[in-house]
C-alpha cells in the first residue's frame, strides 16, 4: 500500500488541516504503510521533518500511488482514487450571522462541497457526531462517508521547568491561568468567554489570567475593547498566533482549558490539553461531548452563567480538579495512529470492493 496525502497545508500558514495532516501521517507511520507527500510549494520550515516523503505534484502522475488522501475538501485532479475529508458542516449552522450573510456563506459551502463530491471516489469525517450532520446536509455521500478518528500528535507535550518559565515569563505570563486554543471567530465565543471570565469572583480573577493563542487579527481589537468595558483589560492576554513551543509551554502552565464553542468540527485542543493533563471546560454541542467523554465539564455556549459557572467549579474544588485530570488523561489515551489506521483501512478496504 502506497498512500499519497494532499500536502498543501504543509506550505500554507500554520491552521488546523496542518495538524489533521500531521496526526494522519503518524497513523500511517505507525501502521508501517508506505506513503507519499505531495506539494505545489515550499515546505514551512517547521514541516521541514516531513521532507523525506515530499514530491512535487507535478510528479504525480509517475507515483504508483494506491490512494490520495486529502485532509480537506478541496484537492487538485488526479489520477488515483481519492479519499477527501469533510470535517463538518458548521457553515450551514447558526453562528450569530444575519439572515442574508448567512445564506451566502452556506451558498459558498454548498458549492465548495459539490465540487469534492464530484471527484471524490470516498468521503471521511472525524465523529459519528459529524457523519450524522454530514449525511443529513448531503445524503448524496451517505453510501461513501466513513468515520476515521484523529488523536492527539504525539509532539505535543507539556513544556514545564525552566524553559517553559522562560518563555511565557518573555510574554509576561505567570502560571495558573486560563486557556483558550484557537482562532478568534465568532463560533468559537470568544466574546461570551470573556463576558463570562469577568463575571467570575474577583478573587478568580487575581488568581487566574485568562488567555487567549490563537489567530486575532479579525476580532483582536473588539476583544479588547470587550475587556476593557467589563474592566479586566488587565487580566486578559492576547497573544496571536504561537509557535508549537509557546503552545507547549501553555500546555504546561495553564490551570485549565476553556472551550466554550457554539460548534466544533473535531476539538483537538480540548484533546491535547486532556493529554497535557489539563481540566477542560467545554461546550455541550456539537461533537466535542462526544470526543471527550465523561472526562470535560460541559457548559451551554449560549449561557454566560453556564459558562462562569463551569470556570468556578474547576478552580474551586481541588477534589474535582484531581478527578478531571486523571478521567481526562484516560480519554485522551483512548484516540491514537492506531484507532486511526484501523479506519483508514476499512476505508481502502471499501474502495477495492
Amino acid at each position: 500500500m502506497l498512500l499519497a496525502f494532499d500536502g498543501a497545508a504543509f506550505c500554507r500558514s500554520l491552521d488546523s488541516i496542518d495538524r489533521v495532516l500531521r496526526v494522519l501521517v503518524h497513523a500511517v507511520q505507525h501502521a508501517g504503510w508506505d506513503l507519499e507527500i505531495w506539494t505545489q510549494g515550499d515546505l514551512r520550515p517547521d514541516a521541514a521533518r516531513f521532507r523525506p516523503w515530499v514530491r512535487p505534484w507535478s510528479a504525480h502522475a509517475q507515483s504508483s500511488a494506491d490512494v490520495l488522501w486529502s485532509p480537506d475538501i478541496g484537492f487538485p485532479q488526479c489520477d488515483v482514487p481519492v479519499v477527501a475529508t469533510l470535517h463538518d458542516v458548521n457553515p450551514l449552522l447558526p453562528d450569530g450571522r444575519g439572515r442574508v450573510e448567512r445564506w451566502i456563506r452556506g451558498r459558498r459551502f454548498r458549492r465548495r462541497v459539490g465540487r469534492c463530491l464530484a471527484q471524490a471516489d470516498h468521503v471521511v469525517t472525524d465523529t459519528e457526531n459529524a457523519r450524522g450532520r454530514v449525511a443529513g446536509a448531503f445524503p448524496q455521500c451517505t453510501q461513501r462517508l466513513s468515520v476515521v478518528p484523529l488523536f492527539v500528535d504525539p509532539d505535543i507535550q507539556p513544556l514545564k521547568g525552566e524553559r517553559g518559565t522562560g518563555l511565557l515569563e518573555g510574554l509576561g505570563i505567570s502560571p495558573g491561568f486560563i486557556l483558550f486554543v484557537g482562532s478568534l471567530r465568532r463560533h468559537k465565543n470568544w466574546d461570551g468567554l470573556i463576558r463570562a471570565y469577568a463575571a467570575l469572583p474577583a478573587s478568580l480573577r487575581e488568581r487566574h489570567a485568562l488567555v487567549f493563542a490563537g489567530r486575532a487579527a479579525r476580532a483582536g481589537s473588539e476583544a479588547e475593547r470587550l475587556a476593557g468595558a467589563l474592566g479586566v483589560r488587565d487580566r486578559v492576554r492576547l497573544l496571536g498566533v504561537v509557535d508549537e513551543e509557546v503552545l507547549h509551554a501553555l500546555y504546561g502552565a495553564a490551570r485549565l482549558l476553556a472551550c466554550p464553542s457554539f460548534m466544533e468540527g473535531f476539538g483537538f485542543p480540548p484533546l491535547e490539553a486532556m493529554a497535557c493533563g489539563l481540566p477542560v471546560v467545554a461546550t455541550d454541542r456539537t461533537c466535542v461531548p462526544e470526543v471527550l467523554g465523561d472526562a470535560g465539564v460541559y457548559v451551554n455556549p449560549a449561557s454566560i452563567e453556564s459558562i462562569t459557572g463551569g470556570l468556578a467549579s474547576v478552580l474551586e474544588d481541588e477534589e474535582k480538579y484531581d478527578r478531571l485530570v486523571e478521567a481526562g488523561r484516560r480519554q485522551a489515551g483512548r484516540y491514537g495512529p492506531a484507532r486511526t489506521a484501523a479506519a483508514m483501512k476499512e476505508v481502502f478496504a471499501r474502495l477495492s470492493s
